[in-house]
């Protein structure tokens, strides 16, 4: 009977991860992360990996993330998304259009004492996302599934996140009402071509530049204004990440764009 009732619950939580970790692949994570800047500690470090493997097992039935991204999960997913950690500020995070948890899972694992809201419109996401919560054990992530517009007027965020989801203008839009006064929106875009609608922005741009003393030079959403343009490399992957920092404009910024 009580054989039975283990197999049961072998079928009913498919999701666990399992207990053996290779320690090389750990310590390989550990040093590209110190490139960027990250102090990982042996349970982070275990979570992340953790992570990729749950990733890679659901991704085969739910299509989580792209096919020819499961041979570079470590450095296109976690370290990419780690990447920004470093401009992630206040207590409360919303991941908009989180899809598998990605930049918002590890950002969590990385930073403990900040809460993290993973937002995406597509149930079985968000059920995976539940899911890692769940395995991995992180109190500070609040899995929601909904459109943004639809949260509760009183929700505000200090820092909001958007990684590839879309142009910049549209997610000012939607990002802007969600914001706490001073908070900052974060958007993450691929240099490489070919990976979403977030690369058409600033078409009719010169050069960006990678200083945040250039950005006076870009346009800004209506209403907002750039802190920073980065471009970050990520160790092991080619080319380099655009990451666009926006909080809101103050009324003489705005009068004399007007």
């Amino acid at each position: 009977m009580q054989e039975k009732r283990a197999e049961r619950t072998a079928v009913k939580t498919p999701w666990l991860v399992a207990e053996v970790v290779d320690p090389v692949a750990l310590r390989e994570l550990q040093t590209k992360a110190a490139v960027l800047g990250l102090d990982l500690d042996d349970q982070q470090l275990l979570q992340l990996t953790q992570f990729a493997t749950l990733l890679l097992r659901w991704n085969r039935a739910f299509n989580i993330i792209s096919r020819k991204d499961e041979s570079r999960v470590t450095t296109r997913h976690l370290l990419d998304s780690l990447s920004i950690a470093p401009w992630v500020r206040g207590p409360s995070i919303l991941d908009l259009g989180t899809g598998g948890g990605l930049p918002g899972v590890p950002l969590a694992i990385c930073r403990r004492d900040q809460h993290f809201t993973l937002l995406d419109r597509t149930q079985r996401k968000i059920r995976f996302v539940s899911q890692v919560k769940r395995a991995l054990g992180l109190e500070n992530v609040e899995p929601i599934c909904g459109d943004v517009r639809e949260l509760s007027a009183s929700k505000l965020f200090d820092c909001i996140v958007s990684r590839a989801v879309a142009d910049s203008e549209t997610n000012w839009q939607l990002a802007s009402p969600r914001l706490r006064g001073g908070g900052r929106l974060l958007i993450m875009a691929s240099t490489g071509g070919g990976e979403g609608t977030a690369l058409k922005e600033f078409s009719n741009q010169r050069k960006p530049a990678l200083h945040a003393r250039a950005t006076s030079a870009l346009r800004a959403p209506e209403g907002s204004r750039y802190l920073t343009r980065e471009h970050l490399r990520i160790p092991g992957l080619g080319g380099a990440h655009r990451l666009d920092v926006l909080m809101r404009a103050a009324e003489s910024d705005t009068a004399e764009r007007g």
